[in-house]
């Protein structure tokens, strides 16, 4: 009886240490694929950071040739030159505010996105997928095509408008503020308001995006 009782101890404690030894490795094994797959992540640069801040170098060298153009400009190729009608003009005013929205808009607020898509995919290793990444390409194409349409048609209207206010003698057209609206307007206004349309539905799209990805994130291991 105490040789049974023996064995069957020996047996259940046997059982024991494999099934120890079994939890063990599966917890072993469960560890090394989230390191793995937290190295693997790691190592991955954020795609759409990249291609976000790509974007904003493009549209900061495109600023840079307008500003060039409007420079050289007030050496007299222009007649009148932009300086004249910003000055001079109220439309004019809105030269100014088209190069200024474009600037922040369009090169800041390109890198400064790429900094929210950093921090998705780099530091909570989320990536994207599916819809996610749907969401993202559109958030990058319709952004800066409508940053680019709007921000230009706003500051070629000003320039237009701008000649069109100012008297013969300094090179104008000499047309009253009604005249001028009407231009504006009629030739402006629809291209304005679809470009910033086309803007503002990429940004919700990205931020369709981020809301998706950052729920599929990974969750923390404790």
């Amino acid at each position: 009886m105490g040789k049974a009782s023996l064995g069957m101890n020996s047996c259940l404690a046997k059982f024991g240490w494999h099934r120890q030894m079994s939890d063990e490795r599966s917890m072993m094994k469960g560890l090394a694929e989230s390191i793995a797959r937290d190295i693997s992540v790691m190592a991955t640069e954020s795609k759409w950071a990249t291609r976000f801040v790509w974007a904003a170098i493009a549209q900061g060298a495109l600023s840079a040739v307008i500003t060039a153009f409007l420079l050289m400009g007030e050496l007299g190729f222009m007649n009148p030159p932009v300086s004249l009608i910003i000055s001079a003009t109220i439309p004019g005013v809105w030269i100014a505010l088209g190069y200024l929205a474009y600037l922040i808009t369009g090169v800041v607020g390109m890198a400064v996105t790429a900094l929210f898509y950093q921090y998705l995919e780099v530091n909570l290793k989320s990536l994207y997928k599916g819809a996610a990444k749907s969401f993202a390409w559109l958030h990058l194409i319709l952004s800066n095509v409508g940053v680019i349409g709007a921000a230009w048609s706003v500051t070629y209207a000003g320039y237009l408008g701008g000649i069109a206010s100012l008297p013969a003698s300094l090179g104008g057209q000499g047309l009253s503020p009604l005249q001028v609206e009407n231009l504006i307007r009629g030739d402006f206004l629809m291209p304005i308001v679809a470009f910033g349309s086309l803007s503002v539905l990429g940004i919700v799209f990205g931020g369709l995006g981020y809301i998706l990805s950052y729920k599929a994130r990974p969750k923390r291991v404790t």
